[in-house]
């Protein structure tokens, strides 16, 4: 289940000012971390604000007050349902928990807990934070060489049973994780679950190694702050300008083209990965050769 915002039409319409076109009026940023609770579950916290049409370059309408951004992240908390139907867990219907907390950010130097440095040292904290504190894994627990079926299929659709899991489909065997046992019973439940035909498009199979969350820590809108692209950019032009002067390479310029011709011997023969890849369609063929003869027998 995906968090939801409070949209503008629901502040509009608490205040009677419907007026048919509510996104050029208001906007909702947002900005949010997941943390990962001893017990297991993900803990939300999200930072949303309400901007103008175009974002915080622009004034807020004089209805976009504190006590109308609190009462539709409530009620939108309230009211988002999803439901689940299977033979193992026959009908419920998901939604948020009661601990909910709204709670108004400050600017800086104000007398008050919550104050804009204090949540961006809080979400800083969470970005270099990692799951030891519920005991997940760091990795994929299903084996990449069958993709977690525990088998591969030859071409004319016989199983062939993989020989790196041994038919299980597990890279590492559920009992010797170093986790908790209420973890590796989480790790479990996902891994039995994400099996069930009701269940596939979930994937959990996949994501049994951060018990079923399969989300990105940190999301946000776009127009919350600077975006992500913008970020990889300046990393890019960042790294490109630390490799030329690390090569003592003169200052690019706009007029010319840096070219560069310097070749090193690397090396003959497959790679360890094209040798693994070349070993296992060998062996293809030859079962393929072997059931083929069997066949003519």
């Amino acid at each position: 289940m995906r968090p939801t915002h409070p949209r503008p039409r629901r502040t509009a319409a608490d205040w009677a000012l419907r007026t048919g076109l509510p996104g050029r009026r208001l906007r909702v940023s947002f900005a949010k971390v997941a943390e990962y609770q001893q017990r297991g579950l993900v803990h939300f916290h999200a930072v949303i604000r309400l901007d103008g049409p175009d974002g915080n370059s622009q004034p807020t309408p004089p209805y976009a007050t504190i006590d109308v951004l609190a009462d539709a992240v409530r009620a939108a908390a309230a009211r988002v349902r999803v439901t689940v139907e299977s033979d193992a867990v026959k009908r419920r219907e998901l939604c948020w928990g009661e601990q909910l907390d709204v709670t108004e950010i400050t600017a800086s130097g104000a007398d008050a807990e919550f104050t804009d440095q204090a949540v961006a040292a809080y979400v800083a904290k969470y970005a270099i934070k990692s799951t030891d504190a519920s005991g997940t894994l760091d990795r994929a627990l299903f084996c990449h060489r069958c993709q977690g079926r525990g088998a591969t299929l030859l071409p004319h659709g016989t199983p062939l049973p993989c020989t790196a899991c041994d038919g299980t489909g597990q890279a590492r065997p559920l009992p010797r994780l170093a986790v908790g046992r209420h973890v590796r019973q989480m790790i479990r439940t996902c891994w039995e679950l994400g099996r069930l035909p009701e269940f596939a498009d979930l994937k959990l199979w996949k994501w049994a190694h951060m018990l079923g969350f399969r989300g990105h820590f940190s999301t946000k809108s776009r127009r919350y702050s600077v975006t992500l692209g913008s970020l990889r950019d300046a990393r890019r032009a960042w790294r490109t300008e630390q490799a030329r002067a690390h090569a003592d390479l003169p200052e690019p310029d706009a007029d010319t083209t840096l070219v560069v011709g310097h070749w090193n011997y690397v090396g003959s023969g497959y790679s360890p990965g094209a040798s693994l890849l070349a070993a296992h369609i060998w062996h293809s063929k030859e079962l393929e050769r072997q059931f083929a003869a069997e066949g003519g027998c």
